[in-house]
């Protein structure tokens, strides 16, 4: 289904390996200066990270130095300017690496990702962060904002989908989580549709979410793109075994298909 499937030996987040400490750093000190030029940021991702590593750990390096941003100023090391400087020039490199790693023909089959956000949501890195995640594993995505939900593209965009992602940071946006939600399964109409949320108030909000039916908590855009992947590929199952008149039953060992 994609040509770069995530790999578990990045799954705990790259500010957690020692020998991605120094570019890090680097990385990290060049987006908070307003003077860092976008060419600059698209040249260190990529003559200064090590080589033969797949499309997305250029992701999971931009994700770890935004995590890291946040620490910083949570612990008083840096202030707000800077992490706005940060924040826009981390959206910069986003936005520049998913034109080039898009998919530009996607066909009929091709996994599907719907990426949301509340009305009134401000923190909106890590959702277009996630989006460029999808376009390097080859799926189609859209990063629907608040003031297309009253649009058509909202409808195509769900009806499309074959996952619902929602980046939820603000917990006083609880009820426009909640409507959100609601106008997404009106859309779909009888239709399953996966959720996965993540964000600061996601992961301190688990027992609201599950009341709301959400499928899965994720606590970094890896961990959703994966989570997205699983979701997929079982649903790509029982697509084919119903097609077939077959039961599916995943076992640790692979599928055995079981006629009626």
């Amino acid at each position: 289904m994609a040509a770069a499937k995530l790999s578990s030996r990045y799954e705990i987040g790259l500010e957690f390996d020692p020998a991605y400490d120094a570019a890090l750093k680097t990385f990290r000190e060049m987006v908070i200066k307003s003077t860092t030029r976008l060419g600059t940021l698209l040249g260190f991702l990529e003559a200064d990270l090590p080589p033969g590593r797949p499309p997305y750990f250029k992701v999971l390096f931009i994700e770890a130095t935004a995590r890291q941003l946040g620490q910083q100023w949570a612990l008083d090391r840096c202030d707000f300017i800077d992490v706005t400087i940060g924040s826009a020039k981390l959206q910069e490199v986003i936005l520049s690496l998913s034109f080039e790693m898009r998919l530009v023909n996607p066909t009929p089959s091709t996994p599907f990702a719907a990426i949301l956000t509340p009305p009134g949501e401000q923190h909106t890195l890590m959702p277009h962060l996630l989006g460029l995640l999808f376009d390097t594993l080859e799926w189609e995505r859209h990063v629907l904002e608040p003031n297309e939900f009253g649009d058509p593209i909202f409808a195509t965009t769900v009806d499309q989908a074959d996952v619902a992602c929602i980046g939820w940071s603000n917990s006083e946006l609880s009820d426009e989580l909640r409507t959100l939600v609601a106008k997404i399964r009106l859309q779909r109409k009888d239709r399953k549709l996966p959720f996965i949320v993540g964000g600061a108030a996601a992961l301190d909000s688990i027992d609201f979410l599950v009341g709301l039916g959400i499928d899965c908590v994720c606590d970094s855009v890896y961990s959703a793109a994966k989570t997205c992947e699983n979701y997929y590929e079982l649903q790509r199952i029982s697509r084919k075994a119903h097609a077939g008149g077959q039961t599916a039953v995943i076992k640790t060992n692979g599928i055995d298909w079981l006629t009626p």
